[in-house]
């Protein structure tokens, strides 16, 4: 009996350290986000961001708040990861695009208003000097 309830912990604990299954691909935009923050919060930066991008490639018609804020998420993840260029690509397309849209379009003022603030902290944190650690002082 204690080899059955053992190989069975076992059996469990080997299931549970699986991945987490794949999005499908028409699932709604609150499981891709929740998977994505998920990833986020666990330091699993980059694969968070495969799920933002998979969510725009997959639905490239969901409503303009979803696909904003997926863009915007990217962006965040890129500058958490110190990918400034590819963050503030990222963020200049935002605001180019928020320019083109009227204001009925339904694409979330915060993240306009996000969006200018975190370019002009990724363009402050690209001027900066790097700092040199260890033998280079």
């Amino acid at each position: 009996m204690k080899s059955v309830l053992t190989i069975f912990a076992v059996v469990l604990l080997l299931v549970s350290c699986k991945s987490a299954p794949p999005i499908p691909r028409d699932a709604s935009a609150q499981i891709y986000f929740q998977r994505a923050q998920s990833l986020s919060d666990d330091g699993e930066y980059v694969k968070a961001m495969k799920i933002y991008q998979d969510f725009l490639e997959y639905q490239p018609e969901a409503a303009h708040e979803d696909s904003f804020s997926a863009r915007y998420e990217i962006a965040v993840l890129q500058m958490k990861k110190n990918r400034l260029a590819e963050a503030q690509a990222g963020l200049e397309s935002i605001l180019a695009d928020y320019n083109d849209l009227d204001k009925s379009s339904g694409a979330p003022a915060w993240v306009k208003i996000l969006s200018q603030k975190m370019l002009q902290e990724v363009k402050d944190r690209a001027s900066k000097p790097k700092k040199w650690f260890g033998w280079f002082g």
